[in-house]
Parts: C-alpha cells; sequence; structure tokens
C-alpha cells in the first residue's frame, strides 16, 4: 500500500538501498504516486518507475512526468519502458502489437521531449505534431528498457541506457540475455560496458515454510507471462506453465501456486539463510548484473525481516 511504502523505502536505504525500483502493473498502486512519495521520503536512491508501457501512456505525459519528478528531486531520476503484460493489456482492451516498432519509436520521443525541441514524429502507438515540453529537468532521465525476448534485447543495446530483466531469471538465462544487450550494442557501435545491467531477483531472507509459499506465490504470478517461456524451458525445470497461466487469468492464485515446486524458488529467487543469499548474490553479479533490484516477498513482517538481512548478506 502507497500509505506504508515510505516506511519500507527508508529502512531499505538504512540497509544501503541505491535505488528504488517501483512497478506498475495493471489494476495495481500507480507508478508515479509511489515514486513521488518515495522521493519525498528518502533522501538518496534513484527513482525508477517501471515499466512503463508505450501502449498505455502517451509520450507527452509520459516526459511531463518525469521531467517534473526530476525537478523535485534533481539527479535521482531514471525510468524502464517496457511492453506490459500481454493478457492484462488485453484486458484492457489492447493489444500489443509490433513492440519493437514501439519501443524505439517511445525512447525516441522521449528523449526528444527531454531536448525541450518541437517534435514532429509519426510513432507506433502515438503522433507528436510539434508537441514540445514548456520546461526540461536539470539533469539527464536515463531510459532503460525492460527487456526478455532476443530482440527486444538487441535493441536495448543499441537505443537505451540500460536494461532492467524480469524477476524469475536462472543465472544462466541473465547471462544469454546480457549478451544480447552487449550484441546490439556492438551493433550499433556503441559501447556495452556503458550500459546499465539490472534486474529483479524476488528476495525473502530467513523464514518459516509459509514464507516461502508466498515466494512460490510470487512466481506463480510471473509465470503468467508467456514470453518468460524460454527462460523456464532453458532451466530444464519440468512446469505446467499454460496451466499456470490458465489460474492467473481466472484470478486462481492458489491453484497457480501449487503448480510451482520447491526447485524453481532455488533456481529463480535469493531465498533463505544469510549464507545463502549471500552466495545468490554473488552468482548473480557474477552473471554480469551491475544492479540487483531486490524485490521483497511475502507480509510485512517479511519484509522487514528480508531488510535487516540485507547489511549482513552484502558483508565480504
Amino acid at each position: 500500500p502507497v500509505r506504508d511504502v515510505v516506511a519500507v523505502a527508508q529502512r531499505a536505504q538504512a540497509a544501503g538501498a541505491q535505488s528504488f525500483w517501483i512497478a506498475e502493473h495493471l489494476g495495481y498502486r500507480e507508478a508515479f504516486v509511489t515514486a513521488t512519495a518515495i522521493a519525498l521520503g528518502t533522501s538518496t536512491g534513484r527513482i525508477v518507475p517501471t515499466a512503463i508501457s508505450p501502449y498505455l501512456r502517451h509520450p507527452m505525459p509520459m516526459a511531463m512526468a518525469l521531467a517534473s519528478l526530476a525537478e523535485l528531486v534533481p539527479g535521482r531520476v531514471a525510468v524502464a519502458a517496457g511492453v506490459g503484460n500481454p493478457m492484462f493489456l488485453r484486458e484492457s482492451g489492447l493489444e500489443p502489437e509490433k513492440p519493437l516498432d514501439a519501443m524505439r519509436d517511445y525512447v525516441g520521443a522521449l528523449r526528444a521531449l527531454f531536448a525541450g525541441d518541437a517534435v514532429n514524429q509519426e510513432g507506433r502507438t502515438f503522433k507528436l505534431a510539434g508537441a514540445r515540453l514548456a520546461f526540461t529537468a536539470d539533469t539527464a532521465v536515463p531510459i532503460h528498457i525492460a527487456a526478455m525476448g532476443p530482440q527486444m534485447l538487441k535493441l536495448t543495446g543499441r537505443i537505451a541506457d540500460g536494461v532492467v530483466l524480469s524477476a524469475g531469471l536462472s543465472t544462466d538465462s541473465v547471462r544469454r540475455a546480457l549478451a544480447l544487450v552487449e550484441e546490439g550494442a556492438r551493433a550499433a557501435q556503441r559501447d556495452a560496458a556503458a550500459l546499465g545491467r539490472a534486474s529483479y531477483v524476488y528476495f525473502l531472507a530467513g523464514g518459516d515454510a509459509a514464507a516461502r509459499g508466498r515466494v512460490r506465490e510470487k512466481l506463480a504470478f510471473l509465470f503468467r507471462n508467456a514470453t518468460i517461456k524460454d527462460n523456464l524451458e532453458a532451466s530444464g525445470l519440468r512446469l505446467e506453465h499454460e496451466a499456470i497461466m490458465a489460474a492467473i487469468a481466472r484470478r486462481d492464485l492458489a491453484a497457480a501456486a501449487a503448480l510451482v515446486p520447491d526447485e524453481a524458488i532455488e533456481l529463480f529467487t535469493i531465498t533463505g539463510d544469510v549464507a545463502m543469499c549471500r552466495r545468490r548474490v554473488r552468482e548473480y553479479r557474477d552473471a554480469g548484473l551491475t544492479e540487483i533490484v531486490l524485490s521483497l516477498v511475502g507480509t510485512p513482517e517479511d519484509r522487514i525481516r528480508s531488510l535487516d538481512h540485507v547489511p549482513a548478506i552484502l558483508a565480504n
């Protein structure tokens, strides 16, 4: 809940968090309200609304919101653009057609609007006919792309300031994804090493069997996305993916979670005692990430306990 999120962010800041990534899922809390609350309630750390969809938000109000937030907390704002979950988009009457074109157009439009010039552009999901911002942020707003498929990963390397990968990826999948981002950067003669390489990772430190069950629920909700199929197959894990998607579509989270095996928790999350979590953090860093976005799982008590373990996990 938005009324509780500032206290969580402040505790995360005390634990050493360097950024706050605020996800926007259709039907859940709106990203910019939450982002503004966190921006005002903390003193350090980048504020990153994500994954803002070109199918939902026209680039003009998007640029207005980001530039306003950057005016409020200079130097602390970035954004991650992403297509969004196809199932939820279709529930809202939106069809994510030609996602590569939509993302390329969207990033280009945001950059042009941030520059303060009049913009004329016919995009896949929008039209700009001389539109311009009447003000500009004092500092740049880096644009990441929340990418999953091979072509979107390569496009990210060609046009974005960084990538943020989905939660629920194994370390092997992270390596493969980052290699595709680097391939795209090289093709565009860009410095791949200069790109941000982040990923969400579900995180729960300590806890009992019931707490692990809440991790299973998070994974089940994530697996509603058809685009994560390649990651699941590459892991070698046998999973009834179609059945999980069907259960989530009818909002039966318990049925979906029951189809997620214990092995998925070990492969796709940072979960366990301090030593296990420390090992998993090291494995994700070794896979090439420059930023691990710990996605807190569970009850308020679970989240507090996990945050309190972070300094010990990051020690050494």
